[in-house]
């Protein structure tokens, strides 16, 4: 049997961020993250990356391993793991990280592009206008990480 990866404290933190403590399968509140746990989206828990995991009710997540075979289960989380994401990073980001992965560069405004940036998704291009003769600059220029490629590869985004 491989060996599970444990999950860093970052993508601890983002998966807990994400939820706000209810189940986004089910809408299960509690105040406290116990009777919470992590689903390997594809099954595999030799892979704990963002994007293959989503923080579920333990109820929900022994359902979820008992029907593995079931398709629609699967779609369906991966659909609550895009909406989850979305969410995350609000979104207009996300309409600018798509953007930054259909073209060579985009531009944004720099408070859009914050999130994607700490997330290292999009990285800054070092061009950028200034406005109204201000030292910041109004819109900056991005493009795509390789991390950025591949959350959008697995997520299936569009």
């Amino acid at each position: 049997m491989p060996t599970r990866k444990p999950i860093s404290d970052y993508i601890e933190s983002l998966l807990l961020a994400e939820i706000c403590n209810r189940c986004p399968v089910c809408g299960f509140f509690e105040k406290t993250t116990e009777n919470f746990t992590n689903h390997h989206i594809n099954h595999d828990s030799t892979i704990s990356e963002y994007w293959n995991l989503i923080r579920i009710c333990k109820t929900c997540h022994e359902e979820i391993n008992k029907n593995k075979e079931d398709g629609i289960r699967d779609r369906k989380i991966k659909q609550i793991k895009k909406d989850l994401f979305r969410k995350l990073v609000g979104t207009a980001s996300y309409e600018v990280l798509l953007l930054a992965n259909g073209s060579r560069t985009t531009t944004s405004l720099p408070c859009l592009a914050n999130p994607l940036i700490k997330l290292s998704l999009i990285k800054e291009t070092g061009s950028g206008i200034h406005c109204c003769r201000s030292s910041h600059p109004t819109i900056m220029g991005y493009k795509i990480t390789e991390k950025g490629k591949e959350l959008i590869q697995k997520l299936n985004l569009k």
